[in-house]
């Protein structure tokens, strides 16, 4: 649940000098007295006060925080809205309503291109505060202002260039990167708190599913990573939960679930539910793996239920009982079946534990069949030849497979090498895909490899020759590959060499 933290006491307690703002006319007798007012009341008599004349009050609070640049006042009014936000999350409507307002005095209509604005940008420029107390709670209301947004905005809708169309949609967007920048500095900004409240807030702002695919470009994926370890010793559950909420969320938009492969959060997600103790915690996990796994699965918008309140307030992951995400990309692929073994080892030890969550308990199963369904299609000689055959290679599981090369590399010079001679045509047709090329050389590689003078005949094909040009392709991993190709072709027994070189 996002929330403040402890030390606003000790800001509402310092209070504020408010005769010194006075006199520097920073601030109206209007806005210091419907402040004053507010900060003397006790809670019932605030939320009395915000009744009668909430958009007066937030009106108030917002040109301080405008106007005012003195730390001292910042973080005070800060804190006051903080704490309004907190004890009641729909006190939210009365700063959006600041902007209708102030365009209904300037004759505008109440336009300005959807409400909120003047409340966001107040905010947003907060988010370059030099101290983290500032920036901590703009990021809090942000958020809050964004999760109570009107109606009309909940879509955030987007204009044909890609460019958010209102105000809530271009304050999603910038916290979002905001977020991802935080989250991936070295050093943290603030040593104990940024990670934990960026963390926290990012998993709010991607249950919009309009946000993912700017927080995956914005490097959500790698930001996340790194928080997906249970180190030896005591750990934050509320952080792990948080990151694994971020994975499972992400896990909806097909682009995330690649990025994720890459960065080793299959990994992380693996350890967080092998190790993490909470139920909660394994079984945000847990999910978020089924849907890295599934290929099957509902789509985007099917079968997904975004992060839902539970009675005590805090945000749970669902999926309504679907699946998850279309067409689970070959560098997804490829990194399950790395990591098969380990997978169906966590399943078994998973299943040992005394669960009773009906969706955990579904999740398990669909893992534990798809470990299944991967190794069947690890093995699976027609649908290689398919794949071959269409001219469009991905990294799908037989590729990487070692049992595979040794079973099925003869094949390869059935009807006179047909499907060796069209690997060699994709690996010279210079319009294929990037992809495409680093798959073939791995698999002429291989062939070369498992296949008795399986070198020789690449070369009387001219793949070596088509290997050699590669070298100097644009992409690094068709480089790369194409170099451990040249390399096998040019080897007599690379199999005693140590295996492949890790990189180019």
């Amino acid at each position: 649940m996002i929330h403040p933290t402890d030390d606003l006491r000790e800001v509402l307690e310092r209070g504020a000098r408010w005769n010194a703002l006075l006199t520097s006319r920073l601030v109206t007798d209007e806005d210091l007295q419907a402040i004053q007012r507010y900060e003397l009341r006790d809670e019932d008599a605030r939320a009395d006060m915000m009744d009668e004349e909430g958009d007066a009050c937030a009106r108030a609070f917002l040109n301080v925080l405008g106007d005012v640049s003195q730390t001292e006042y910042v973080q005070y009014v800060l804190a006051l809205v903080a704490r309004m936000l907190s004890d009641d999350k729909t006190r939210a409507a009365h700063f959006l309503a600041v902007e209708k307002k102030d365009d209904d005095d300037k004759g505008q209509g109440g336009g300005g291109g959807g409400g909120g604005g003047e409340a966001y940008a107040v905010f947003l420029r907060l988010l370059a505060a030099p101290d983290w107390f500032t920036r901590e709670k703009a990021m809090f209301c942000l958020t809050r202002l964004i999760d109570q947004r009107p109606a009309r905005d909940k879509g955030l809708r987007f204009s044909e260039d890609g460019e958010p169309a209102t105000p809530a949609g271009v304050a999603a967007v910038r916290l979002s990167r905001w977020l991802c920048q935080e989250l991936s500095a070295d050093p943290p900004f603030h040593p104990q708190r940024a990670v934990p409240s960026c963390v926290t807030a990012l998993a709010s702002l991607l249950s919009i599913r309009e946000v993912r695919p700017v927080a995956t470009r914005a490097g959500a994926a790698r930001a996340i990573a790194p928080l997906l370890k249970v180190a030896a010793g005591p750990h934050n559950v509320q952080e792990l939960y948080e990151a694994g909420l971020c994975a499972w969320l992400l896990t909806f938009h097909p682009p995330a679930c690649d990025a994720m492969a890459r960065c080793g959060v299959i990994r992380g997600l693996m350890e967080v539910a092998g190790a993490a103790a909470k139920e909660k915690v394994v079984r945000v996990a847990t999910l978020a793996l089924r849907n890295l796994a599934s290929a099957t699965g509902a789509r985007e918008t099917r079968g997904e239920e975004e992060a839902e309140a539970g009675s005590d307030g805090t945000r749970t992951a669902g999926d309504g009982g679907g699946g998850g995400v279309v067409g689970v990309s070959g560098v997804v692929g490829v990194s399950l079946v790395a990591q098969e073994s380990a997978l169906r080892k966590l399943v078994q030890n998973l299943r040992l534990r005394d669960f009773h969550d009906e969706e955990l308990l579904a999740a398990l199963a669909d893992l534990e069949d798809g470990v299944l369904a991967r190794r069947k299609e690890a093995s699976s000689w027609d649908r290689y030849r398919a794949e071959v055959t269409s001219g469009a290679l991905d990294w799908t599981a037989a590729h990487i497979d070692e049992g595979f090369w040794r079973e099925n590399a003869s094949k390869l010079t059935d009807n006179n090498c047909q499907l060796l001679r069209m690997l060699v045509a994709a690996a010279s047709d210079p319009g294929a895909e990037p992809r495409t090329l680093a798959v073939v050389c791995h698999d002429l590689g291989e062939f070369a490899t498992h296949y008795p003078a399986g070198r020789f005949l690449v070369q009387d094909l001219k793949g070596k020759d088509c290997a050699m040009r590669l070298l100097a392709h644009a992409d690094d991993e068709v480089r790369k590959q194409a170099l451990l190709c040249t390399q096998k072709l040019l080897v007599q027994k690379w199999q005693f060499l140590g295996g492949e070189v890790s990189s180019a």
